[in-house]
């Protein structure tokens, strides 16, 4: 079941109704329901792989228990390597097995041998890198002594499956979502209203916005032939915004609807494509993914604690495996090794500029555009197609814009689009509690937002063949 669909729409006003109506005052009553409906959720999709979630929680449940009772440190260690195994093993089995195989078969071919070895028909379950995250963070920070396990099943079990934020995230840690599923649930006004505003906003994003663009973008790498010229320049423009907007989108409907059952998430986003340098960027960029990285990798490879060069290597292995968490691909480790390389190697360039001008916006401009540069691995299938797209790069072709995916209309309302995007992030980088500002209002305006928001969708979204159910570009990691 994906957030803009019909299913979800009912399935969503359905949960809610009845959970103010029926669950929310008991805990354990609650957290049953919740873990009911999530499945429910997940299920949807394919049913069988909801074993792999139960498998994990359970896992997890009785290994984060363990570690906390146990006083040895080799026996600890041995828990949280069980653990470890468990969920990496799901997660390198589904995800990458296939990878491994095919580039270990191309390896040995270069030396004329051909391993008897087969690749097997595997389906990538949904939101598997996500979820093997969140319940990590759970026995990681016991095996830490940051956190105590809890003895409620039900709650650690709706914490694992939590619906709104199951699939894509935010990947939240067990020592901030967890305790919520032990604490009690009023109604609140505020917490609806806020919350299905924000559902609103993630849905325009995507169905108005993110899609449109997909439209240009698909269009050109089917076609990377004639995608020539500033039709190549415009594809990767709008995939660095698609992705931005597309995967914001989910958050902001998965914040939503957590907050309107009495939930509050990690903010996933915080306007990367204002960052004053490649650390600021990812600092404001899946900000739950970065920090859960830095926290369970970095650090304990040294950070930037063991020397200069020391800092480097740890930086470019963190971002080498973060490629790889997000496809099992070279395209997605090349990807990686070029971001960790600009943050290594032209993050003293960002700041020098930075002295300079004191608004950020000429080294916003550069961070975003070689971000923008580097996702045409992260966008393209093979790296062939990668370096074609880049030699197609150009000021040409101008001629034959129109025939991508959107009319001459279409693609100008597409950049109006992006252009009242960007004046709405930078109105709400520049006045930080830009919700209280609009609550303010009279009621009449806010209702007219309210209308505008939702008119927009059913009149402005970009619907039609391969649209209509478009998933969401995350769903695929």
């Amino acid at each position: 079941m994906i957030f803009n669909s019909i299913e979800f729409g009912i399935f969503f006003t359905i949960v809610f109704v009845f959970y103010w109506m029926f669950f929310y005052e008991n805990n354990t009553v609650r957290n049953i329901y919740l873990i009911i409906v999530s499945y429910i959720f997940y299920g949807w999709w394919d049913w069988r792989f909801l074993s792999l979630i139960v498998i994990s929680s359970l896992a997890d449940y009785i290994i984060g228990g363990k570690i906390f009772e146990e006083e040895k440190q080799n026996k600890r260690k041995l828990l949280l390597i069980i653990s470890l195994c468990i969920n990496l093993g799901f997660l390198c089995f589904f995800k990458y097995y296939n990878f491994f195989i095919d580039s270990l078969i191309k390896s040995f071919s270069i030396f004329g041998q051909k391993p008897q070895i087969s690749t097997l028909n595997i389906i990538l379950p949904v939101g598997i890198s996500f979820y093997t995250f969140q319940t990590l963070s759970y026995t990681l920070d016991i095996y830490k002594k940051n956190l105590k396990p809890t003895k409620n099943i039900f709650a650690f079990f709706a914490f694992v499956s939590f619906f709104p934020q199951l699939v894509a995230g935010p990947i939240e840690r067990a020592k901030h979502l967890l305790p919520q599923f032990n604490e009690g649930k009023k109604l609140n006004y505020e917490n609806i209203r806020s919350g299905l505003l924000l559902m609103a906003w993630g849905f325009f994003k995507k169905i108005v916005i993110a899609d449109r663009l997909a439209r240009f973008i698909d269009a050109a790498y089917l076609d990377l032939n004639n995608a020539t010229g500033l039709i190549a320049v415009y594809a990767v423009i709008f995939f660095a915004f698609q992705l931005y907007i597309d995967f914001s989108a989910y958050s902001d409907i998965a914040i939503g609807g957590a907050r309107m059952l009495g939930f509050n998430l990690t903010k996933n986003f915080n306007h990367p494509y204002l960052s004053s340098s490649f650390s600021d960027f990812w600092k404001r960029w899946h900000i739950s993914l970065s920090s859960w990285f830095q926290d369970y990798f970095y650090i304990p490879l040294g950070g930037n604690r063991k020397g200069k060069w020391k800092t480097k290597i740890n930086i470019m292995i963190v971002f080498l495996f973060s490629g790889l968490w997000h496809g099992a691909s070279w395209n997605f480790v090349v990807w990686g090794a070029i971001n960790g390389g600009f943050l290594i190697f032209l993050e003293g360039v960002i700041v020098k500029i930075n002295k300079y001008d004191k608004r950020h916006l000429i080294s916003s401009i550069l961070v975003t555009s070689l971000w923008a540069l580097s996702l045409v691995f992260f966008r393209s299938e093979t790296l062939g197609d990668s370096l074609s797209m880049f030699s197609k790069l150009g000021f040409s072709n101008i001629e034959s814009i129109y025939n991508f995916g959107l009319c001459e209309a279409e693609f100008k309302f597409t950049l109006f689009l992006l252009a009242f995007l960007m004046a709405i992030e930078i109105l709400q980088e520049r006045k930080e509690n830009l919700y209280n500002w609009f609550i303010s209002k009279p009621v009449i305006i806010r209702w007219s937002l309210y209308m505008i928001i939702v008119l927009a969708i059913i009149m402005l979204g970009s619907y039609g063949v391969g649209l209509n159910d478009s998933q969401f570009i995350y769903f695929q990691f």
